[in-house]
């Protein structure tokens, strides 16, 4: 009877699931907080490249070890900010970032933030990326690690 007690019990700790990030080098203790500023602004259809200070506004992530994030949005006339938690995902052979904002947030507007981003990420270069769409227009913005 003990040893199948010890049996049973040897199998449901190895059949436990723990979950790791997908991408372990960004969830170590060692690597938090992390801050990733927007760099640059691409607007394929218009052949538009924006740089630095010469960007329409300036962004950042700070993402903290309980992978929660504050997310800042800065313009020559406010500050909006956003939380939310963020994840690791996979597809294709890619890690991408997930952001998904509290929708409680009273100070989220869906013109500023959409409720859900996900950022393609590179270890190499420590750079992400978003593809999306503002106002019909396709957008590329490219987040460096600071």
């Amino acid at each position: 009877m003990k040893y199948l007690l010890v049996l049973i019990l040897s199998l449901s700790l190895l059949s436990c699931n723990i979950e790791k990030p997908d991408y372990p080098e960004l969830h170590t203790a060692n690597n938090f907080p992390q801050k990733w500023e927007l760099v640059q602004m691409h607007y394929p259809s218009q052949n538009k490249l924006q740089k630095g200070l010469n960007m329409a506004w300036q962004e950042s992530y700070l993402l903290l070890p309980d992978s929660t994030f504050l997310k800042k949005r800065m313009t020559t006339t406010e500050t909006i900010t956003a939380e939310g938690k963020f994840y690791t995902e996979k597809q294709n052979g890619e890690t991408y970032l997930r952001f998904e904002f509290n929708k409680e947030e009273n100070i989220l507007n869906t013109n500023d933030f959409i409720t859900d981003e996900r950022l393609l990420i590179s270890t190499e270069d420590k750079k992400m990326t978003l593809v999306s769409s503002f106002q019909g227009e396709k957008q590329i913005l490219n987040y460096k690690l600071k």
